[in-house]
């Protein structure tokens, strides 16, 4: 059965896979880059080659979402792990998901003027387009899987999740992944184990192992010494743009002017007082 790992884009997504990948599918809890190769995006045309669906036709490939997700349902004792930046839309009679594939949804949160600053980096664009992107439905082309996702605006990406089965649904905050790891990573766990029937044991020493080894200094330090395939190449030099930028550091949100921080406040206060961001 499926778990999604859900989020908007720059709102967390990689540190949470990067803590279950390491819990998951490895020994020791120690973090590297190919461990969050378990985890793979959905949609994405690997999962659709198979069904000859022409992915270039966005309505063809939203009717065959769940017939690529029903082939998770064989193994219903273990649980696969996607990563999803799409909101939990219905598009002509066609969901994205349901709850016959699904074991349940991690929705992963993050103030969305840190998400702005971010996002801008990621896709090279200045504040001002990014935060246009964030306040209005859209979609993005993920780096490595060929296809549109249809993430919406932030709002509507948080809202749609947000309605998910709430006994299958675990919110988090990005800032409580930086900010508060072990416990955070022990909720997940802990949600995890109340999906299942059989549950598996909690290890405090992966655990640790998993806290320091996916610190941001020693992940943005890693990406130095490693190529990172999540990277996003700059147009004009060809070379990398480090995709651990700024964390959840203060400075960041001095990189949103006023103009924009008021644009991101006043479309999406009602979803920021809910959350305790304003």
């Amino acid at each position: 059965m499926i778990l999604w790992l859900a989020s908007y884009p720059k709102s967390g997504n990689t540190l949470l896979r990067s803590l279950l990948s390491a819990y998951f599918y490895s020994k020791d809890g120690l973090f590297n880059f190919e461990l969050l190769k378990n985890i793979p995006y959905f949609p994405s045309h690997n999962f659709f080659k198979n069904l000859n669906v022409n992915i270039k036709d966005d309505s063809e490939v939203i009717k065959n979402y769940i017939n690529v997700q029903k082939k998770f349902i064989q193994n219903k004792e273990r649980i696969f792990f996607l990563k999803t930046h799409s909101s939990l839309f219905r598009a002509n009679n066609h969901s994205f998901t349901n709850l016959q594939t699904s074991l349940g949804a991690i929705y992963v949160v993050r103030d969305p003027r840190k998400v702005a600053v971010s996002y801008a980096n990621h896709f090279q664009m200045n504040i001002d387009q990014a935060t246009e992107a964030l306040t209005k439905d859209m979609g993005v082309y993920e780096k490595n899987s060929k296809m549109k996702t249809f993430c919406g605006k932030w709002s509507f990406n948080y809202l749609s999740w947000k309605k998910f089965n709430s006994q299958k649904l675990l919110l988090i905050k990005y800032e409580d992944m930086i900010n508060n790891k072990t416990n955070t990573l022990k909720k997940i766990l802990l949600f995890l184990n109340s999906l299942i029937e059989n549950k598996f044991e909690i290890n405090e020493n992966k655990i640790n192992n998993i806290i320091s080894s996916t610190s941001f200094e020693k992940m943005k330090n890693l990406e130095k010494k490693q190529s990172f395939s999540e990277a996003s190449v700059d147009k004009k030099t060809g070379k990398s743009i480090p995709f651990f930028y700024l964390g959840d550091q203060k400075k960041s949100e001095n990189l949103l002017d006023a103009k924009n921080k008021y644009k991101i406040e006043n479309s999406f206060r009602e979803e920021m007082v809910g959350l305790g961001y304003l």
